[in-house]
């Protein structure tokens, strides 16, 4: 419960599955305040071939950081390219930093390819997660992409690998 003046982060996760195109989510928010319910819009444009968005291509455009033995997963790299003819700025909208920090050039120069790295933080290392994070760029439409970050255990001495085994019996 929030007392009266409060705030706090909502996440919203918008799946995309199979969804192609421009597609426009209005999830609706409850709150005691009273009616009307609240809603906002999520607007995305699905690109089918994520080798082909422009004005940069993110490789891999979703990154995995799943850890099926006791070698341990912590840190990912990915790669920017500039497919433009103009130099952009690159500049964070949102992540989830509990989960992971993300290191990020601030700028790409056209034809240029830049590294980031994601590296996940201690406190996750033993977990599973879905989160995602967005940048925005420099370009006339302030064009954002969203990359997913996956991670799922499945060790010899992990929990989750020990809950499964229960279910499956």
């Amino acid at each position: 419960m929030l007392p009266v003046g409060d705030s706090a982060k909502l996440e919203i996760i918008f799946d995309t599955k199979t969804y192609k195109s421009k597609v426009s989510k209005k999830p609706k928010i409850q709150t005691n305040e009273g009616p009307p319910d609240k809603r906002v819009t999520i607007t995305a444009t699905i690109t089918p071939r994520p080798d082909s968005t422009y004005p940069i291509r993110i490789v891999p455009y979703k990154v995995d950081l799943s850890q099926f033995s006791d070698k341990v997963i912590d840190k990912a790299e990915f790669v920017i390219t500039n497919v433009s003819e103009e130099p952009l700025d690159i500049s964070m909208i949102a992540f989830a930093q509990d989960y992971f920090s993300v290191e990020l050039p601030d700028k790409v120069k056209p034809g240029e390819t830049v590294s980031g790295i994601i590296k996940i933080n201690d406190d996750y290392l033993a977990k599973s997660f879905n989160k995602s994070f967005t940048i925005e760029l420099s370009d006339p439409q302030s064009s954002r992409f969203t990359v997913p970050i996956k991670r799922t255990i499945r060790t010899p001495g992990n929990q989750d690998r020990v809950k499964i085994i229960k279910k499956g019996k």
